[in-house]
């Protein structure tokens, strides 16, 4: 299992343009499941914050799950889940966190 920590924040200092394309990438990812997919809420490019609503599914048990099975750890709040993108983030961690989103919808 792979541990993917987009739960932490992290400081960006000189790479805010890769962290700004970080957050382009996981924003189109989580658009391309199409209707009835995840609602994509905010996407800052600035801070690095994705944060998105799964219709039909409650975000705090959607998390504990994509933690304990896939080792993904991002934050829930509210009604929507966060993830918090730094220049550590690869994007092919952010495809790896599409794909365990597509086997838990």
């Amino acid at each position: 299992m792979r541990y993917v920590d987009l739960k932490t924040p992290r400081p960006a200092a000189g790479q805010e343009a890769l962290v700004a394309r970080l957050v382009r990438h996981l924003e189109a990812r989580l658009k391309d499941f199409g209707p009835g997919g995840p609602e994509v809420l905010q996407a800052d490019q600035e801070s690095g914050l994705v944060a998105a609503r799964f219709p039909g599914h409650d975000p705090a048990q959607l998390l504990v799950r994509l933690e304990q099975e896939y080792g993904v750890l991002a934050v829930p709040e509210h009604d929507r889940a966060v993830f918090r993108l730094s220049p550590d983030t690869r994007f092919e961690d952010l495809d790896y966190v599409w794909g365990c989103l597509f086997e838990l919808l």
